[in-house]
């Protein structure tokens, strides 16, 4: 889960998470927005987001090799 967050000039972080954290302990990993890699994840997420929404057919395993095979052999 990413969270964005305001930290004052004192120092304080003030974040809104969902409720199911409140009275929990959790962990916070701080990142700088303007760094590369925050930016390539965040268009690394958008992509598997938009592939997602494709709905595109799941296949399994075996189905993936079957047709694997079948091309080998067209070719």
């Amino acid at each position: 889960m990413q969270i964005e967050a305001n930290v004052s000039r004192e120092g304080v972080l003030t974040a809104k998470v969902p409720d199911r954290y409140r009275g929990q302990h959790v962990r916070i990993q701080i990142e700088e927005c303007a760094s590369p890699s925050s930016s390539q994840w965040q268009a690394l997420s958008a992509m598997l987001d938009e592939i997602d929404a494709a709905d595109i057919p799941r296949r399994s395993h075996r189905e993936i090799l079957e047709t694997l095979n079948l091309f080998r052999e067209s070719t």
